[in-house]
């Protein structure tokens, strides 16, 4: 079963989850108490803390954490488990498997995402650490499949806006050339 966070990055083969950690969340929840899921696919955008990969990048991810900005700056702590891997054997070849960091809060300064990519986290993108936390919890076979818009710097809402219709593009070219729908 593919899923997206709807609303503007929404696709004809993908259900619905919601925006968010928290809507994401619940409405995956709902899905997999009410119908059977053999695996999901999560597919969306994301925004890269590394200049090493390019907008509309194409990365997959079995690997999730959930870190505020403050923790990267060791403000904070945490008494839960911010971290999260599914072991998927059937994934896509030729894209680059990276850990993908969940925030309700889009990053934008340049310093922190060099800490991100110092702590081995390359990818942003708000749902995914829902994602796989509802599968893990479900027993379901999970994995990300993300379009690059943005850096996470100065310019990232400016640069996402202005990306983001190719980057679904890009997403929905790949899926219907690996996938059968």
């Amino acid at each position: 079963m593919f899923v997206c966070a709807g609303k503007v990055e929404s696709f004809s083969f993908a259900k619905s989850i919601g925006i968010g950690m928290i809507e994401s969340a619940i409405n995956l929840t709902r899905i997999c108490s009410r119908e059977i899921v053999g695996e999901i696919i999560f597919i969306g955008s994301a925004g890269s803390y590394s200049y090493d990969i390019q907008p509309f990048e194409i990365c997959l991810s079995t690997k999730a954490t959930q870190i505020e900005m403050s923790y990267i700056n060791t403000d904070t702590y945490t008494p839960i488990d911010n971290q999260i891997e599914m072991e998927f054997e059937n994934v896509p070849r030729g894209t680059k498997n990276m850990i993908v960091n969940s925030s309700n809060y889009i990053n934008t300064n340049l310093e922190l995402s060099k800490k991100m990519v110092y702590a081995g986290i390359m990818l942003e993108n708000m749902e995914f650490f829902s994602v796989l936390k509802v599968a893990q919890n479900f027993g379901i076979k999970s994995y990300g499949i993300f379009c690059v818009t943005n850096y996470c710097n100065d310019n990232a809402h400016k640069d996402f806006v202005q990306n983001h219709q190719k980057a679904k593009e890009t997403i929905e070219e790949f899926i219907r050339n690996n996938y059968t729908l």
